[in-house]
């Protein structure tokens, strides 16, 4: 029998719980199976935004940019604007979806509302997608 055969034969009830142990390890360490944690929408920031009221058509269109200050992904989320009098009563709604926002990314979006009034302000939100 040669040499690399009697050693295989020597050590491989002591060798391959070792191997696997090393496997194990540095699948742990190196985040194997790890997936990135996924973001909340209370991690959503509305970094900067305007409007430009359009009377004569009725509408208003709003732009803005959300900051995922969180640590994780916001993989899905809807932003809502509504519009308000200067009496404070809703005067229009509506949203959209943004999708996979990056821990530290800075997302612009568009959102025209239709107002069934004079509207004198805009609040954005960030919502779950239901």
């Amino acid at each position: 029998m040669d040499k690399s055969a009697e050693l295989m034969r020597r050590y491989r009830p002591r060798l391959a719980p070792a191997v696997v142990a090393l496997v194990l390890l540095a699948a742990y360490l190196g985040g194997c199976g790890q997936r990135t944690p996924a973001g909340s929408v209370d991690d959503l920031f509305i970094a900067n935004q305007r409007y430009n009221i359009d009377r004569d058509r009725g509408v208003v269109r709003v732009f803005a940019q959300v900051v995922n200050e969180g640590e994780g992904i916001v993989r899905q989320v809807k932003m809502e604007a509504v519009l308000y009098s200067a009496e404070g009563q809703k005067r229009g709604t509506n949203n959209v979806i943004l999708t996979d926002i990056k821990p530290g990314e800075r997302r612009d979006f568009a959102i025209m509302v239709t107002s069934h009034s004079h509207s004198e302000r805009v609040e954005i939100t960030p919502k779950e997608v239901e």
